[in-house]
């Protein structure tokens, strides 16, 4: 049997300026990672009294996340409970504050069962933490079920702006969502 490929050798120099590189690319590496930092803040102390909760069947939370705003500006619901923005037969997007096309928002989206209660209210609570020295905002709106809910479940996205990523550093800490039905609408937690 005939070897077709003969052992090719490299030349020292050529060796050494590989692992050279190598080691180069590697500190490099170590170098950009020690840069980026995760850091915990101070423990955090608190207290209160634990109340029973029971989910919303018929309004679930799909996912949030992070994301560009929508081009074409969402709605802002209302922030008054006697007059609740009333949800869209189909899927639509909400703003929770006032929205700038293309900013970085951070979003929920809800899905409204077909099983949902028409004409019920519902107060969302968004609370977004942001910015290196902590700034909360909570924002409360309401929104209310369809006269005649839709035949198919539908998804609405909620987006509050966090600001244009061209201006400004964005740094979000934390977000927090509570959605609680209002007994009647206009009467809400």
């Amino acid at each position: 049997m005939t070897n077709l490929r003969p052992e090719r050798k490299y030349q020292r120099r050529t060796i050494y300026l590989a692992t050279a590189f190598t080691l180069l690319a590697i500190v490099a590496g170590f170098g950009m990672a020690a840069s980026f930092a995760v850091t915990q803040g101070p423990a955090i102390q608190g207290s209160g009294v634990y109340h029973a909760t029971n989910t919303i069947a018929w309004w679930t939370d799909g996912n949030d996340g992070v994301g560009v705003q929508p081009t074409a500006l969402p709605a802002t619901i209302s922030a008054t409970a006697a007059t609740p923005t009333v949800l869209a037969a189909a899927a639509t997007n909400y703003g929770v504050n006032a929205a700038v096309s293309n900013d970085i928002g951070q979003y929920w989206r809800f899905t409204e069962a077909t099983t949902a209660t028409a004409n019920t209210e519902l107060e969302v609570a968004f609370t977004v933490s942001t910015g290196v020295a902590p700034v909360v905002t909570t924002v409360v709106g309401y929104v209310e079920t369809q006269a005649t809910i839709p035949g198919v479940a539908t998804t609405f996205t909620f987006y509050y702006d966090l600001g244009s990523p061209a201006t400004a550093t964005i740094t979000l800490n934390s977000v927090t969502e509570i959605a609680q039905q209002c007994s009647a609408v206009g009467t809400c937690p």
